[in-house]
């Protein structure tokens, strides 16, 4: 699995033709994490509970519905978990859940999946779905969704993530005048199934969780999370986004968990601080520790909060000054290397990277195929064409210089072979050079060129020349 994931998640960005520029495009990005936190697009966070089917987004105000995002989360080990997320893009529909993704209600697909304009790939860290609809879906495996859509969805869509009109809460929280709660907005997104027996959230508990966050252990736990939001370390993030709102998710989270002394209660909404920061333009710390919230990597590679998805690889040395992709938190090679995909081994130093041709090759390694000779270094091949040119002559009709330097002098009356070439793919010739040499008529003791003939394709064309020849070179491949 993991050499599959390196190959789907290395092949990602090979191909992209401009560095990118850090932009901030945080207002069209949604995203829901940890126990039940939501961003809408325009920016407003909220908590719903519910752990029926919803509609997270989709195309909500045209005729026809060109995508939709639905989610649904379980109760695991007491926290919510997502379960599944599903998407339709047109005619196509994915189910995706942690061991497997389903395409339109069949059998599941091995990943990467490419089809109808909709790439489905995995990372370590991500299932990523990418439509050319003008939308993306990230999902950790775990308890966050991220959706980012284009600009041209704006006042288009509907669902848990807003309409996307630049208004925070005008229109998703005001129904006929009257400020609607979280509660009763999220349960409005529901999806209908039948026999689902699924119950949604009551406003009571929005009114037990206020009444929760009011005590005083769980204003201890709001100074031990601004401690940890407004630290230095995340200057470069509270620039770009208000830590209040995450300062009060982490509060409810450490209010809500069982063992508030863990530090899991924390980590997911600090995950999301430190994602959205990346997608407003900021460059958040690498905040983790074996100890805190850590985060476990395959081969050598190590974690990291903001990275560039196109990572270089032995055959792709280059792709990340390349990379149009902006920045997301995960599995990274150590600075000074480079993923190998050849042998799946890991990060290596450039200099240890392998070549492919019939088989794998060490650097220094060489390949010959035919007139080629190829070197390995760092995992790209050096190559020389072994073909050079050899010169055959005939001077004032006597004096003969072969392809190999040999001279010599000949005086002939006759139809002579210059030079007969064969074919590679079989015994007759490529092509034929015929000299047909006589004494001269005004020089007794000399022999003059009278005529060449070419002979190609097995004699079926010729050409003759019929002049007289002081001089005629042929030059040829010599080996």
């Amino acid at each position: 699995m993991l050499k599959e994931w390196a190959i789907a998640w290395l092949t990602l960005c090979v191909g992209l033709s401009a560095a990118a520029t850090v932009q901030n495009h945080i207002n069209r990005v949604c995203s829901t994490w940890g126990r039940e936190h939501f961003k809408t697009f325009d920016g407003y966070i909220y908590q719903f509970p519910g752990l029926c089917e919803y509609n997270l987004v989709s195309e909500c105000h045209s005729s026809y519905q060109a995508f939709s995002v639905h989610l649904k989360r379980a109760m695991i080990d007491g926290n919510p978990t997502i379960s599944y997320i599903k998407v339709t893009a047109n005619d196509l529909s994915f189910q995706l859940s942690r061991s497997a993704v389903i395409v339109n209600e069949e059998a599941s697909v091995m990943l990467p999946y490419h089809n109808g304009g909709v790439k489905v790939e995995k990372s370590q860290v991500y299932t990523k779905l990418e439509s050319k609809l003008g939308f993306t879906v990230m999902w950790n495996d775990e308890d966050s969704v991220l959706v980012e859509i284009d600009e041209d969805f704006a006042n288009r869509t509907c669902g848990l993530c807003g309409d996307f009109s630049g208004s925070p809460r005008n229109n998703e929280f005001i129904e006929d005048g009257r400020e609607i709660s979280p509660i009763e907005f999220g349960n409005k997104q529901r999806v209908q199934l039948p026999n689902d027996e699924c119950e949604d959230p009551h406003e009571e508990e929005e009114d037990l969780l206020k009444a929760m966050n009011a005590t005083e252990a769980c204003k201890t736990f709001q100074s031990h999370c601004e401690d940890l939001f407004l630290s230095d370390s995340w200057s470069s993030c509270t620039e770009h986004l208000n830590p209040a709102v995450f300062i009060q998710a982490c509060t409810q989270d450490m209010c809500s968990c069982s063992n508030s002394s863990d530090d899991l209660c924390v980590c997911s909404t600090l995950s999301e601080f430190s994602r959205q920061c990346s997608h407003a333009g900021g460059q958040p710390p690498n905040w983790r520790s074996p100890q805190f919230c850590d985060k476990q990597c395959p081969y050598n590679m190590v974690f990291e909060e903001s990275g560039s998805p196109c990572m270089d690889t032995c055959t792709h040395q280059k792709t990340s000054s390349m990379c149009e992709e902006h920045k997301i938190d995960g599995c990274y090679c150590p600075p000074g290397t480079v993923f190998d995909d050849i042998s799946m081994k890991g990060c290596i130093f450039k200099s240890d990277c392998q070549c492919k041709r019939d088989r794998i090759y060490n650097s220094g390694e060489m390949y010959k195929q035919g007139q080629e000779i190829c070197k390995c270094y760092e995992g790209k091949w050096s190559c020389d064409n072994l073909l050079t040119t050899a010169q055959c002559s005939v001077e004032e009709g006597s004096h003969v210089t072969t392809f190999d330097g040999k001279s010599y002098t000949f005086h002939g009356e006759c139809l002579y072979t210059l030079v007969n070439v064969k074919s590679q793919v079989g015994s007759s010739p490529a092509f034929r050079i015929l000299a047909q040499l006589e004494p001269c008529t005004h020089l007794q003791y000399d022999t003059c060129l009278k005529t060449l003939k070419f002979l190609l394709n097995n004699d079926r064309n010729n050409v003759s020349v019929k002049q007289v020849l002081l001089f005629l070179k042929v030059q040829g491949p010599h080996l």
